[in-house]
């Protein structure tokens, strides 16, 4: 069992190496293919442009949305061909959300970046990673734009709320939680999820891991006057972990999520990646 068919979502961005690099660790640990993917976005001509000028200014966005899309692939193409690994390039243009999920549908993992602002929306979309792995299907590695992370799941923190998406997220997971040397289950205000029955919840849980060869580490948090992001990010911080394993809940009640501003804020402050499930 494992990752056979990965897949990088990547720019012309700093942060697109980044991601690269990881995606290179777990398809040489995997032995996987490994393919960048890069989606040049439609012409988006702001509204403020006299429509006389519209087409003139939607060529010239047309353009260097080109040249990105070939400086994208000769940089992947450089940072990938001394590794010993299958590669393969992608381009696709077009809404770059839908364009993902749809790819992603035939792959085992995503990886794409994290919310970044300083990037345009047509590069960095806050609400990228949930609108794909809601339409995808397939398991998301949100990956944060700075700092190392060419390896993870050393020590992989699950958020458990006894949920559908969470315990799809722990299957599409499994690959790394068997490779890991600590794996810890964080429940968060668990008297508010009415659906997570513990300690049978996690108990079933623990037992279904052990069978798989995964032993773990369960905690309780109350969030009190913080917020769950704030919880969520301490206990990652104390116990060292380097991978998050998260449920995305789907539309309604995902939207409850998002617009608490748990989600938006997760994948902008998180310093560790995040593997999301729906």
């Amino acid at each position: 069992m494992g990752f056979k068919d990965i897949l990088v979502h990547f720019d012309s961005t700093p942060a697109s190496g980044v991601r690269l690099r990881l995606g290179l660790t777990l398809a040489r640990r995997f032995g996987a293919r490994i393919c960048g993917v890069h989606v040049v976005p439609d012409p988006d001509v702001p509204p403020y442009f006299k429509p006389s000028a519209v087409k003139h200014i939607a060529d010239i966005y047309r353009k260097n949305a080109h040249e990105a899309a070939v400086r994208a692939e000769a940089k992947f193409r450089a940072a990938t061909k001394k590794f010993d690994v299958v590669t393969a390039w992608e381009s696709f243009g077009g809404d770059m959300a839908q364009l993902l999920a749809e790819r992603a549908r035939f792959s085992d993992l995503l990886l794409v970046g994290q919310f970044d602002s300083e990037n345009p929306p047509t590069i960095s979309a806050f609400s990228l990673p949930e609108k794909v792995v809601i339409d995808a299907g397939t398991p998301i590695l949100v990956v944060p734009t700075r700092g190392a992370h060419d390896e993870v799941g050393r020590h992989i923190l699950i958020t458990w709320d006894g949920s559908r998406e969470a315990a799809r997220a722990v299957r599409d997971a499994m690959p790394l939680l068997q490779a890991s040397e600590h794996v810890s289950l964080l429940s968060i205000d668990p008297d508010n999820q009415g659906h997570l029955h513990l300690p049978a919840n996690i108990a079933s849980l623990q037992g279904h891991l052990a069978l798989h060869g995964v032993s773990t580490e369960h905690a309780e948090a109350a969030s009190g006057g913080a917020g769950t992001t704030e919880v969520l990010l301490a206990q990652a911080t104390a116990i060292g972990a380097d991978l998050l394993v998260m449920g995305a809940y789907g539309h309604p009640r995902f939207l409850e999520f998002m617009l608490g501003g748990t989600t938006q804020t997760l994948l902008e402050k998180t310093p560790i990646p995040i593997l999301m499930s729906h």
